[in-house]
């Protein structure tokens, strides 16, 4: 039923979306045009307006036009202009993508289309796949979560959770006496469910099953719960309050000694003046786990209505934009993790404590579901994730209602 929507949305907006699809080739002396939309950030998004304007200028057969869109707006954009078989040649953006393009059937399968010299090259994480097929090849892998300090207030990153709580009793402070805390050991975007769910992996817990159903209502998703509340209403290491701007203005202004950031707030911090130290989240002593973000491939995806005689090229221009030699410069100039082998294992990597440690980071995370599924289970935790914090329900509740509202979202979308 919803695919039958879709579609019929689809005669609304295809007028008005790049066409992939064309009657042929274009008359002789012009180039062929590849399109690609993505949802790169601004540096990112720099750095490929640059690398396209030197390709383009370097040769004249091909030409190939970006445009960028915000994640939300580029899915379903896409989607309602690959079923009408227009729409970009490739399509960039997280893997976590994949599932509703796969399953709207709006990009195709790479597997039989790649030389497997080139996808042997990859990291399999550098692989994107849905139902066991590639789907995406990827120009990096990040999106995660890492341990952030200072090293001027806090000179060594605790090594697990019980480190982690006894970290209050000597950094958080009522610097100027008036009964109010005003300095803190961590502050982060706790309220957030993305951001609990190095937590949540610590206790043994997770999101959904191998078939996509949820997995919220555990005792595992209850004691991750729990230690968040601690850190904050037992140990004093966290503030009563913090939404991510918070959370980042505190440790900007050297009011906390460390934070749970990701790559893309790196370097603002480091402009701030702050002297960023990386490490990788702690291990939970209880459960031997260590606490494990989500990590993201960022890949180009390949749109179904392309046609035969334009395939080739597209192919070439998705494999220059993923080999070697642009995850080395991307690698160097923006800090994003490589999928390419032989670049995780060149200078470019071992020479930068930075990417070292994001890298150690990624080695002790978890992937983020491609399954559709996962957009509607991040609806139904943000709500009672967030009354659990405001003090409305106790943990046990909170993971209760996290659980009964995914299978209501997920019902909705795809059994109606």
């Amino acid at each position: 039923m919803r695919l039958a929507v879709l579609l019929l949305t689809t005669l609304l907006v295809a007028a008005a979306s790049g066409c992939a699809a064309s009657s042929g080739p274009p008359p002789e002396g012009e180039p062929v045009v590849v399109r690609i939309w993505h949802q790169k950030d601004a540096a990112e998004r720099d750095f490929l307006e640059r690398w396209v304007a030197a390709y383009n200028a370097r040769q004249d057969t091909v030409r190939i036009e970006t445009l960028y869109k915000e994640t939300e707006e580029l899915r379903n954009h896409y989607v309602f202009a690959a079923i009408g078989e227009r729409g970009p040649d490739l399509i960039f953006g997280p893997a976590d993508n994949v599932g509703t393009l796969g399953v709207t059937e709006t990009i195709r399968p790479l597997d039989d289309l790649v030389p497997q010299a080139y996808l042997d090259g990859f990291a399999d994480e550098g692989l994107v796949r849905y139902e066991g097929q590639i789907y995406g090849l990827a120009d990096q892998i990040g999106n995660h979560l890492t341990f952030v300090y200072n090293p001027e207030l806090l000179p060594t990153p605790p090594q697990t959770l019980a480190e982690l709580a006894a970290l209050g009793s000597t950094l958080t402070r009522d610097v100027d006496g008036d009964g109010d805390l005003d300095e803190y050991a961590l502050v982060w975007n706790y309220t957030e469910p993305f951001f609990f769910i190095p937590f949540l992996t610590s206790f043994g817990g997770w999101v959904m099953d191998d078939d996509g159903n949820p997995t919220l209502d555990t005792p595992e998703t209850i004691a991750a719960i729990q230690y968040v509340l601690d850190l904050r209403d037992t140990y004093d290491v966290i503030p009563r309050e913090a939404d991510y701007e918070t959370a980042k203005a505190l440790f900007r202004d050297d009011l906390a000694a460390a934070t749970i950031d990701g790559s893309w707030s790196w370097a603002g911090y480091r402009e701030a003046g702050v002297p960023v130290r990386l490490a990788v989240l702690p291990v939970n002593e209880q459960t031997g786990l260590y606490a494990r973000p989500m990590a993201a491939a960022k890949a180009y995806s390949l749109n179904p209505a392309v046609p035969d005689w334009k395939l080739p090229t597209v192919l070439g221009v998705l494999r220059l934009l993923t080999d070697d030699a642009i995850q080395t410069d991307m690698a160097r100039e923006l800090a994003t993790i490589p999928v390419r082998r032989a670049v995780r294992q060149s200078d470019v990597m071992t020479s930068s404590p930075t990417l070292t440690q994001s890298l150690a980071q990624i080695e002790h995370s978890v992937p983020m579901p491609t399954a559709p599924q996962m957009r509607q289970i991040w609806d139904a935790m943000r709500g009672p994730y967030q009354l659990v914090m405001n003090g409305q329900v106790t943990a046990a509740e909170g993971a209760r209602l996290m659980q009964e509202q995914a299978e209501k979202r997920i019902a909705d979308t795809f059994l109606n």
